[in-house]
């Protein structure tokens, strides 16, 4: 019998288009004032020189665009046909768009769809239902799998291998902050999760600020997405917002083809 073949752990990869991967994610991500060339290259650790470079070949093509005036850097127009394209390819985000708009009104909540990415949690659809209050969440931000109520509800779902893999990372953000993290609390939280089909944030994350979320499946039973009902209701509103999160998760996982 031939010897078997050890797999190559060699991936070839280009260091310039990553590095250009990570300034748009990191343009993305900005929630001030557009970026100016230090401050990017300083966020992405590359010299001066190679961020120069890349923004320059970049701006050929409209992904990003620079204000002359302020001498800074902001996300470009043609971003925006290849996010539409993208977007379409997440069929969920079809499939839920008037369910979650029907929860929104009903709860008179705001309710946010979020789309599964390694170990982002990218928001894919909002849904405002009180014209009052809404979340300052804003579509396409990306938040970590863990945070909060949605990461309860994702990480209940996931086999133990991709559970353990994110332990490993030890980026728990499940009850805000990292040092917050408790494991026996978490352990309870994602059994009750698994029974009830829905996890609760009780201001853990931002003070004053509650959500329930559950999961959404593919046709394959692999959790895929999460919905988050957010919004300033009390403690004594989780179960019945519970139970009709979980029942819009349900049915919009059995329309994506899932089976239980």
């Amino acid at each position: 019998m031939a010897p078997e073949k050890k797999k190559s752990i060699y991936q070839p990869t280009s260091p310039a288009v990553e590095q250009a991967a990570r300034l748009l994610l990191c343009l993305g991500k900005n929630k001030g004032n557009d970026y100016g060339l230090t401050s990017i290259c300083k966020e992405i650790g590359i010299h001066k020189s190679k961020g120069y470079s890349i923004l320059n070949a970049l701006s050929q093509y409209d992904l990003i665009t620079k204000d002359s005036r302020t001498k800074t850097y902001s996300l470009g127009p043609a971003l925006m046909p290849l996010a539409r394209k993208a977007k379409e390819k997440f069929d969920i985000t079809a499939i839920a768009k008037d369910h979650l708009q029907n929860l929104a009104d009903e709860t008179r909540t705001s309710v946010l769809l979020g789309i599964i990415c390694n170990d982002q949690f990218y928001i894919a659809g909002k849904y405002d239902g009180n014209d009052m209050i809404s979340v300052t969440v804003r579509q396409y931000q990306s938040l970590h799998i863990t945070h909060g109520s949605h990461g309860k509800a994702i990480f209940a779902f996931l086999d133990k291998k991709e559970q353990q893999k994110i332990f490993d990372t030890n980026q728990l953000f499940f009850h805000g902050d990292r040092d917050n993290f408790d494991k026996d609390k978490l352990a309870q939280e994602l059994k009750f999760c698994r029974k009830n089909g829905y996890a609760i944030d009780n201001g853990e994350i931002t003070p004053g600020i509650t959500a329930v979320s559950s999961p959404v499946f593919d046709h394959n039973n692999k959790v895929i997405a999460g919905i988050v009902l957010v919004g300033t209701f009390t403690k004594d509103k989780f179960e019945t917002l519970g139970k009709k999160i979980a029942a819009t998760s349900r049915i919009i996982s059995r329309q994506a083809g899932a089976q239980f």
